[in-house]
């Protein structure tokens, strides 16, 4: 593995509060951070010379059970010219990116979400940017391992919720006075950790990623070898038994995605902060409001991402985030074909409800 290591902090696995802690920094600047740790940590700009990468992957359930472990390589030639192969136990096969689309194995679906975000952090660290378009720069700073990072998190504006909590939207964190990217959060909570941070071509490349949410790991990626070696002359195309991926999930709008839904858990709001009134069961009239999230499902039915869309209060959304990731929906048909979707869930949160009987 051709790569030189960085002296850098090492950051460990931490329950990550999600309270906000703002930092008086103008959006010009926070974006200006933002795109120096995107040039330094993304290794898929014209100028670099073709390479190869394997990952060894080790994925988690949600408490904490090994669930099946793996590999991903990457050969790059060039921007949008990218072949990947995928050897799980439950999941195999081979992806083609092309500027012409994404082309798969036959019957191979779009990445799981964990094994998507661990080898993004080695390809695309900043990935997220693309679901998040308008929203604006804040800064913000994360306390991990007794090491204050700056961040950058991309947020939508909220009326309600004037200091938002770091996690809830995209948030970048880097080295303390570097540009180098450490730590990524979304999702409400759920943390990627990058270690190990060594030069490829000029690039930060973690050579360990590891995810987890409240202290709990869910998965852990390790850089095997990372070389120049072992390239093709000639651009990767699909194979014609490969199927091209759709350019876009299917919108299923309305009660549409709720419709779809496999096993779904209903939040519990009654263990939500700051919910309840002091002196009754009903919902603080303060925190009434919509809660909606935007979810992605991959063909198999399960979530691939959630973006917040909006909230009355950092309690209640965190419940709800809790809640979703346990759901799963039955595949979305077109034609015969299984499809990756997308739509929006709300719960609505009225003051004049018992807080057992918010309204859906």
């Amino acid at each position: 593995m051709k790569v030189r290591c960085h002296s850098l902090l090492p950051l460990a696995f931490l329950a990550i509060a999600v309270v906000p802690f703002a930092r008086a920094e103008d959006t010009g600047a926070l974006q200006s951070q933002l795109k120096k740790a995107a040039d330094l940590s993304t290794p898929n700009d014209a100028a670099l010379k073709p390479w190869h990468a394997k990952l060894s992957i080790q994925l988690y359930d949600l408490k904490g059970n090994p669930t099946g472990t793996g590999t991903a390589e990457e050969w790059w030639m060039a921007p949008n010219n990218e072949k990947r192969v995928f050897a799980f136990p439950s999941y195999q096969g081979t992806e083609i990116i092309t500027s012409d689309g994404i082309y798969r194995s036959a019957n191979l679906v779009s990445e799981p979400m964990l094994v998507a975000t661990v080898l993004n952090q080695f390809i695309n660290p900043m990935a997220a940017e693309d679901k998040t378009g308008g929203f604006k720069p804040t800064g913000r700073t994360l306390q991990l391992a007794g090491v204050t990072l700056p961040c950058v998190m991309l947020a939508k504006s909220n009326s309600r919720v004037a200091n938002q909590p770091i996690g809830f939207y995209p948030s970048w964190c880097t080295e303390p006075g570097k540009d180098a990217l450490r730590v990524f959060v979304d999702d409400g909570g759920i943390a990627t950790i990058r270690n190990g941070i060594s030069s490829f071509q000029g690039k930060d490349i973690p050579v360990d990623v590891g995810v987890s949410f409240n202290g709990i790991v869910l998965a852990n990626g390790h850089l095997e070898d990372i070389s120049l070696e072992g390239m093709p002359t000639a651009p990767f195309a699909p194979d014609r038994d490969m199927v091209k991926a759709l350019p876009r999930p299917v919108e299923l709008k309305g009660k549409k995605l709720e419709s779809q839904a496999d096993k779904r858990t209903e939040p519990d709001f009654t263990q939500s902060a700051g919910v309840r009134d002091q002196s009754t069961r009903n919902i603080n009239g303060a925190l009434q409001g919509d809660i909606e999230i935007r979810l992605w499902v991959g063909e198999d039915g399960q979530i691939r991402d959630m973006l917040l869309l909006s909230y009355p209060a950092p309690g209640v959304a965190q419940t709800a985030f809790d809640a979703l990731r346990q759901w799963t929906f039955h595949p979305y048909m077109v034609e015969g074909r299984a499809v990756p979707f997308t739509g929006t869930v709300d719960f609505e949160i009225n003051k004049g409800f018992d807080i057992q009987g918010v309204r859906r």
